[in-house]
Protein backbone atom coordinates (compact mmCIF):
# COMPACT_ATOMS: atom_id res chain seq x y z
CA UNK A 1 0.00 0.00 0.00
CA UNK A 2 1.45 3.26 -0.84
CA UNK A 3 1.41 6.19 1.71
CA UNK A 4 -0.04 9.30 1.85
CA UNK A 5 1.91 12.51 1.19
CA UNK A 6 1.28 16.19 1.95
CA UNK A 7 3.59 16.71 -0.50
CA UNK A 8 1.87 15.31 -3.51
CA UNK A 9 -1.75 16.81 -1.58
CA UNK A 10 -0.15 20.29 -1.49
CA UNK A 11 1.21 20.36 -5.66
CA UNK A 12 -1.65 19.26 -6.66
CA UNK A 13 -3.50 21.98 -4.11
CA UNK A 14 -1.30 25.02 -5.65
CA UNK A 15 -2.25 23.23 -9.21
CA UNK A 16 -6.36 23.71 -8.60
CA UNK A 17 -5.53 27.05 -7.10
CA UNK A 18 -3.81 28.60 -10.64
CA UNK A 19 -6.80 27.96 -12.16
CA UNK A 20 -8.88 29.16 -9.80
CA UNK A 21 -6.76 32.26 -10.11
CA UNK A 22 -6.89 32.38 -13.81
CA UNK A 23 -10.99 31.84 -13.02
CA UNK A 24 -11.37 34.89 -10.90
CA UNK A 25 -9.30 37.20 -13.10
CA UNK A 26 -11.49 36.01 -16.31
CA UNK A 27 -14.56 36.13 -14.10
CA UNK A 28 -13.68 39.86 -12.79
CA UNK A 29 -12.99 41.29 -16.20
CA UNK A 30 -16.04 39.67 -17.53
CA UNK A 31 -18.08 41.20 -14.47
CA UNK A 32 -16.87 44.63 -14.81
CA UNK A 33 -15.07 44.23 -11.18
CA UNK A 34 -19.25 43.17 -10.10
CA UNK A 35 -17.94 39.97 -7.55
CA UNK A 36 -20.62 38.13 -5.52
CA UNK A 37 -20.80 35.19 -3.56
CA UNK A 38 -22.50 32.99 -6.34
CA UNK A 39 -19.58 34.32 -8.85
CA UNK A 40 -17.00 33.04 -6.16
CA UNK A 41 -19.27 29.36 -5.72
CA UNK A 42 -18.94 29.23 -9.38
CA UNK A 43 -15.38 29.92 -9.55
CA UNK A 44 -14.37 27.18 -7.01
CA UNK A 45 -16.83 24.60 -8.90
CA UNK A 46 -15.14 25.40 -12.28
CA UNK A 47 -12.07 24.82 -9.82
CA UNK A 48 -13.27 21.09 -9.37
CA UNK A 49 -13.39 19.98 -12.60
CA UNK A 50 -9.62 20.01 -13.75
CA UNK A 51 -9.58 17.40 -11.39
CA UNK A 52 -12.07 15.72 -11.91
CA UNK A 53 -10.80 15.06 -15.61
CA UNK A 54 -6.98 14.63 -14.84
CA UNK A 55 -7.99 12.42 -11.74
CA UNK A 56 -9.98 10.74 -14.58
CA UNK A 57 -6.65 10.46 -16.71
CA UNK A 58 -4.09 9.72 -14.06
CA UNK A 59 -6.38 6.46 -13.09
CA UNK A 60 -5.12 5.04 -16.07
CA UNK A 61 -1.75 6.09 -16.02
CA UNK A 62 -0.58 6.06 -11.85
CA UNK A 63 -3.05 5.32 -9.88
CA UNK A 64 -2.06 6.04 -7.01
CA UNK A 65 -1.93 9.70 -7.93
CA UNK A 66 -5.74 9.69 -8.46
CA UNK A 67 -6.50 10.11 -4.62
CA UNK A 68 -5.00 13.51 -4.76
CA UNK A 69 -7.10 14.76 -7.04
CA UNK A 70 -10.00 13.46 -6.00
CA UNK A 71 -9.44 15.11 -2.30
CA UNK A 72 -9.43 18.23 -4.23
CA UNK A 73 -12.30 17.62 -6.21
CA UNK A 74 -14.28 17.03 -3.25
CA UNK A 75 -12.94 19.81 -1.16
CA UNK A 76 -13.74 22.44 -4.52
CA UNK A 77 -17.53 20.91 -4.69
CA UNK A 78 -17.87 21.29 -1.38
CA UNK A 79 -16.58 25.02 -0.47
CA UNK A 80 -18.97 25.53 -3.29
CA UNK A 81 -22.25 23.80 -1.99
CA UNK A 82 -20.79 25.75 1.04
CA UNK A 83 -21.09 29.05 -0.73
CA UNK A 84 -24.14 28.16 -2.67
CA UNK A 85 -26.13 27.84 0.66
CA UNK A 86 -24.84 31.38 2.25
Amino acid sequence: MISFSFKRLFAVLGLTLLFGLGAYFVAYEFNDGKMTRSVYAFIVLGMSFPSLIIGGVMRLFRPELQRYFGITAILCLLTSLLLFSL
